[in-house]
């Protein structure tokens, strides 16, 4: 919850006009039960979260090794569907696994899936597109395809670990 409490919009005194657009956006999306749903969800993941740690700079952290390896692995012309990508999804996931102190767990693909799925929510996106917007923040680069490419490569590795 530290991320999402540390993370609110505050519209300057002298906001611009895409600040006042995102906020009154904002307004509206509060409004409709499918958006309220998704922000509530990614409130009470990070609630739930075993880590004590600086969550901010984790997900960054996570983030960033997540983005570099996965390049790597697009660059070389790895499709997400193939074996290539056990290895990978290995390494990805013990990251995740120690950072959030559930290396071993048996059910830490179900979770970091449950995670990566609930991140590329279009709701969940826009949210933090938004915040952006209104606190000045630079946007950042979208993890969507990111994101998209290790959930195909951890539901393959799923998908092949039940049927071994």
């Amino acid at each position: 919850m530290t991320l999402m409490r540390s993370a609110l919009p505050e519209l300057p005194e002298d906001p611009t006009p895409e600040q006042i657009g995102a906020w009154v956006e904002l307004a509206e999306l509060c409004q409709t039960p499918d958006f309220r749903t998704a922000v509530r969800r990614m409130a009470e993941e990070q609630a739930e979260e075993p880590s004590q740690q600086d969550v901010s700079g984790l997900h960054d952290g996570l983030n960033q090794a997540m983005r570099e390896r996965i390049d790597e692995a697009v660059s070389a012309g790895i499709l997400p569907a193939s074996a290539e990508t056990a290895p990978l999804a290995d390494s990805l996931g013990g990251l995740y696994g120690h950072a959030f102190e559930c290396a071993g767990d048996g059910d830490l693909r179900r979770w970091l899936l449950a995670r990566l799925q609930m991140t590329v929510d279009p709701h969940a996106k826009r949210y933090w597109q938004l915040l952006a917007t209104i606190n000045g923040w630079p946007a950042s680069p979208t993890l969507a395809p990111v994101y998209t490419w290790f959930t195909t490569v951890l539901c393959r590795a799923s998908t092949a670990a039940a049927m071994s």
